[in-house]
């Protein structure tokens, strides 16, 4: 039960800093927030990363749907093994996955703001707080992967 609450958090965070960005920040408009490096801009992103496939709409409806049914069926077997951790993990994508596909139906794009400039690496793509989530959720799973196979030796 803890990881729906998780799941619905994490989804409910992501949609209010969506609708803050919406309401407080116009479209292009670059903000510092520290040291030149980090960087609000309201963007409305009709791909996936850089824009990536903009052009087939239904395309990358049925890549997000098949994500989120994989991402389903991957938290649901952890829970049935009980690997916390995994489990965990699961929980955080759904409310990512979650985020961004409910902004994708509603808006039929995506509100990203998130901008870092690095000189390390260079041309990063802006993005959301859904985009975190699905960002720590494989991290997780490989630190829980990681613990099992270290158990068995």
């Amino acid at each position: 039960m803890p990881y729906f609450i998780i799941i619905i958090i994490l989804f409910f965070i992501d949609l209010f800093s969506k609708k803050y960005i919406k309401t407080k920040y116009p479209v292009n408009k670059k903000v510092n927030l520290y040291k030149n490096k980090i960087h609000i801009i309201h963007i409305k992103n009709e791909g996936f990363a850089y824009g990536f496939l903009k052009s087939y709409k239904k395309l990358i409806y049925i890549i997000m749907f098949i994500c989120l049914i994989i991402i389903c069926f991957l938290f649901k077997k952890s829970i049935k093994e009980n690997d916390k951790l995994k489990s965990l993990a699961f929980s955080i994508a759904l409310g990512g996955a979650l985020g961004n596909f409910y902004d994708r139906i509603k808006h039929k794009n995506i509100t990203d703001f998130i901008s870092i400039n690095s000189k390390k690496f260079k041309n990063l793509p802006i993005f959301n707080l859904a985009d975190i989530f699905l960002f720590i959720s494989p991290i997780l799973v490989f630190i829980s992967t990681f613990i099992e196979e270290i158990k068995e030796i």
